[in-house]
């Protein structure tokens, strides 16, 4: 079936020089209508069918940003892609929170025009809710790991930990990538090309669960992911309000979610760390490592969490580089619930490599077993 487009724009030779690209270009289309401003547009769609709307930002009576808005409120099957000579992140921003799936610069280049066309056209039919409701509902522990400092392995950690409860535990997992700006989980499972956050805050109304699944990458059987964006920006379209509402629906369809926070104190990571049963702050064996997280549990009491949620874990542990764990552990008034032996051997090729060290056979295991343990039981 043929792409049903829609073209606004108030300026009427830029109407017709779309019109020439789509017909110079391989693309299956027809075009619907083609407008003036926003108030045609919804006049348009009271009548006629339409997969995508080529949406100018300035126009006259009704601009593209508001007719978007009303777009993604009554026809949430049309997918609006924006088109403006406006090159700043504010105006990025403005589209993609009314409702834009994408937007192209002016002047349009067609090669660009045609793939985000097909692009956006094809990710709204794959992405079409399956039904979940016979699911059995559950109540998921939410776990959130969360460093105060780079480098101390704060992911993988938080990855291997949510793969052995599926694997050891036979626990019905979510691992969530909320490391919003630079999340690594989907390089390190080796699976960049999923669909991330950032498209099901963009596409989905997370009334239900099925809205929400088909954005998930599905591990195995009991063991799926929600990945982190692509580009640090995207970070600036994700509230903590749309987050909190897909955290509160998943945990009715999973045992444990898994969170991997970044290491700002941002707004999202705070309303993951408020929703947690369970925070893990990992710290390392060095002198910047402790001193940071002390920096970081001052701000948890701040927050007034329990003295029972906050859980340390120091990673990458070695006594040989002059710090002990008896010395770590005087440092904290905080219980820590364990230590991560030193293996960056291993730790860079599960990395490198796409397969998680909690899916083979090595040393890690046993720790990470006895992590995962104690979390539970806590």
């Amino acid at each position: 079936m043929p792409i049903k487009i829609i073209i606004a724009d108030d300026v009427k030779d830029m109407r017709e020089m779309i019109v020439k690209m789509l017909g110079a270009s391989r693309l299956e289309y027809e075009i619907v209508a083609t407008c003036e401003n926003g108030v045609e547009v919804l006049d348009t769609l009271k009548h006629k069918k339409a997969d995508i709307v080529l949406m100018d930002i300035n126009m006259p009576e009704m601009n593209g940003l508001e007719a978007t808005e009303v777009i993604s409120g009554l026809y949430p099957h049309v997918q609006v892609i924006m088109m403006s000579v406006q090159h700043e992140t504010e105006y990025l921003k403005k589209a993609m929170l009314a409702g834009a799936k994408a937007y192209v610069m002016k002047p349009v280049d067609m090669v660009e025009l045609i793939e985000t066309i097909e692009t956006t056209f094809e990710r709204a039919k794959l992405l079409t809710p399956v039904s979940v409701s016979n699911e059995k509902v559950y109540d998921a522990k939410i776990i959130s790991f969360f460093s105060a400092k780079g480098g101390v392995g704060n992911t993988s950690v938080a990855l291997n930990a949510g793969i052995t409860f599926h694997e050891m535990f036979d626990k019905k997992v979510l691992i969530v990538d909320l490391d919003l700006r630079f999340g690594d989980i989907a390089l390190m499972m080796n699976r960049q090309n999923e669909t991330t956050i950032k498209e099901l805050m963009d596409d989905s109304p997370i009334e239900e669960f099925a809205d929400v699944s088909s954005y998930l990458f599905s591990y195995a059987e009991g063991l799926d992911f929600l990945f982190a964006p692509k580009d640090p920006e995207s970070a600036e379209y994700i509230s903590k309000d749309r987050v909190h509402k897909f955290l509160e629906l998943a945990k009715r369809h999973y045992e444990i979610i898994i969170i991997d926070t970044g290491v700002n104190f941002d707004e999202v990571t705070l309303a993951a760390l408020d929703l947690s049963e369970k925070v893990v702050i990992v710290s390392n064996q060095e002198v910047t490592g402790i001193k940071n997280t002390k920096v970081c549990l001052k701000v948890m009491q701040t927050l007034n969490y329990d003295y029972s949620k906050i859980k340390l874990l120091i990673n990458m542990s070695d006594d040989r580089f002059g710090i002990s764990k008896g010395n770590v552990q005087k440092a904290f008034e905080y219980e820590i619930l364990g230590f991560v032996p030193e293996d960056s051997k291993l730790v860079r090729n599960a990395i490198n490599t796409g397969i998680p060290f909690a899916l083979t056979k090595n040393s890690l295991k046993k720790p990470l077993k006895a992590l995962c343990d104690a979390l539970l039981t806590e």
